[in-house]
């Protein structure tokens, strides 16, 4: 009786820890970013940050600004977030279209999620 409550408790065990893997495997999924899809912001310093549906590496991730194609911010997370957030601060911009790109490891390091959404700074 005692070995088959123990062969029961390892098998659960198995199946939430089986559960638990395979969630970890997916890729990220953006649920939030700011500053939103197509957002128009004024040219002051301003907070960057990307909501993800599970956490996210912090070290390992990267966020940028570009204009045209070009790199002309590399943004720095922060590390005193939520462990689903990356988030980071940019000095004033000059007034003009740019994207917000993302380059994001799961804590795991097997899964990367990249994305990108376009916003425009006004005068």
């Amino acid at each position: 009786m005692i070995e088959r409550r123990i062969f029961l408790a390892l098998g659960a065990a198995a199946a939430v820890t089986a559960g638990r893997g395979s969630k970890a495997a997916e890729p990220a999924k953006v649920l939030e970013t700011m500053p939103a899809n197509g957002a128009r912001i004024d040219g002051a310093a301003t907070d960057y940050y990307v909501r993800f549906s599970q956490p996210v590496d912090h070290i390992h991730s990267v966020l940028l600004i570009k204009q045209n194609g070009s790199v002309v911010q590399t943004l720095q997370p922060r590390f005193k977030t939520e462990p689903t957030v990356l988030f980071a601060r940019a000095p004033s911009m000059k007034p003009g279209d740019y994207t917000f790109h993302w380059v994001v490891k799961s804590l795991a390091g097997t899964e990367t999620t990249e994305g990108e959404v376009p916003f425009s700074v006004g005068q």
